[in-house]
């Protein structure tokens, strides 16, 4: 009896010695499961411009040249062929049109596990696809006046590469880590069985604590990174999905190729979490509580009709062109709020509160451009911006192309001014 009873007193002791395993809870999840982008969360990247890459990056989610496409359950990022010409970026004539979206100002994390299971379904050369992140107060688009005034990599700009693939070198893939602190690293790993392995669904992850950050593709580990003493991701992140073509790591297009596409099936954060045993951030993790969407924060985002039809091409003869301010706000809040349109160069136009209508019938032919703020009346931290820019071109003169808006957030500095007295800083290119 006795030696029964230390039996049992020392299994007792061993399980409170036994520390208890926190696994994975999802604190924000995108499964791709509706109709459409989600811009409440996305914002399309439509005025990068860097690495001499060749593509547009535009807003088109919906025209049949379109550059997002969610549907069974996963968003395609889709590269077409194309002779565009580029509004956000100057009206430049680009050769290809693409898609890059970013969670900044949406959802944004600090530290974790980011996961996504993503397939890239092109081998061929001049494709360069990627998943990543970037520190919250980089200067790029949308641009809050939240402190977004610091150029890559310093600090508050840096940069992690979770997945980054490019077809000149396609049997490895990319992870990296880039800042101004001189504690940034490169991993180029192997796919076991070769360049194939990247057209199939793979999970890519990111694990980040204030001391280490280890990178994942399903079950193994690639890198781990001591990060104790950078100086930088030490604050918020996010994350970036875009499909480049050419440039500097693309290279030369393969002649031959008209389209490419980047397909996610999820991109999620988790936090860890006693209650939980889960080894991965996907849509088995159990949820958060918190996963709620923050219902205080405003969101505006501009689209244009004409003849009962989206579109940024319009024609002076074919009737009323209605602009749209399609908002998402807490229940019961639509009164705490006002909107501000900014559309000197139309003629006459006439705001219904998140409308504005004009004729075109008068207008030459020539690029035009319209904002619009959303602004609480008595908070101003709660507000967001959105611009559209346009053409007018009778028809006939050239061949319609696929919306080119900006992003959700970013409006000119002009309406920035207006709203706020935050300063604004010249943007340097970097390196994606």
């Amino acid at each position: 009896m006795m030696l029964y009873r230390m039996i049992l007193l020392a299994g007792i002791m061993m399980g409170f010695a036994q520390p208890a395993y926190a696994g994975w809870e999802v604190q924000w999840i995108d499964r791709f499961d509706g109709n459409g982008v989600d811009w409440s969360t996305w914002t399309p990247q439509t005025k990068a411009n860097y690495n001499n890459e060749v593509q547009c990056y535009t807003s088109d989610d919906y025209s049949d040249l379109r550059n997002y496409e969610v549907s069974d359950g996963t968003l395609k990022i889709i590269s077409r062929k194309k002779t565009h010409n580029c509004m956000t970026l100057g009206g430049q004539q680009r050769t290809w049109t693409s898609g890059r979206i970013n969670t900044k100002d949406k959802q944004e994390f600090l530290y974790g596990r980011v996961e996504a299971r993503i397939r890239f379904h092109n081998l061929e050369a001049g494709t360069w696809p990627a998943f990543w992140m970037l520190e919250n107060r980089i200067f790029e688009q949308p641009i809050k006046g939240d402190g977004d005034s610091v150029n890559w990599p310093l600090a508050g700009a840096g940069e992690i590469d979770v997945w980054e693939w490019f077809a000149n070198q396609p049997d490895v893939y990319i992870t990296n880590f880039y800042n101004a602190n001189g504690c940034g690293h490169e991993v180029r790993y192997p796919y076991p069985n070769g360049r194939l392995q990247v057209k199939e669904w793979h999970q890519y992850a990111m694990e980040w604590t204030h001391d280490d950050i280890r990178f994942f593709v399903n079950d193994t580990l690639v890198a781990a990174h001591d990060v104790s003493q950078c100086p930088q991701y030490k604050e918020p992140m996010f994350v970036l999905l875009n499909l480049a073509m050419g440039g500097n790591l693309g290279g030369n297009i393969d002649p031959d190729l008209s389209t490419a596409k980047l397909e996610i099936d999820y991109v999620a954060h988790c936090q860890k979490s006693e209650t939980s045993s889960a080894e991965y951030c996907n849509e088995q993790t159990p949820v958060s509580d918190n996963t709620s969407p923050d219902s205080s924060l405003p969101n505006v985002h501009l689209t244009m009709q004409q003849d009962g039809k989206a579109t940024s091409l319009v024609d002076p003869e074919n009737g009323i062109v209605t602009l749209i301010a399609n908002l998402e706000l807490a229940d019961g809040t639509e009164e705490d709020y006002s909107l501000i349109w900014q559309s000197q160069t139309l003629p006459s136009p006439e705001t219904r509160y998140n409308t504005l209508v004009f004729d075109p019938s008068s207008m030459t032919d020539g690029t035009y451009r319209v904002e619009v703020a959303l602004r609480h009346n008595s908070n101003s931290a709660l507000f967001d911006q959105d611009d559209i820019e346009f053409q007018v071109m009778t028809a006939g003169d050239i061949e319609p192309t696929p919306h080119g808006s900006s992003d959700s957030s970013g409006g000119s500095s002009g309406l920035f001014i207006l709203l706020s007295l935050f300063g604004c800083a010249l943007l340097r290119q970097r390196r994606r």
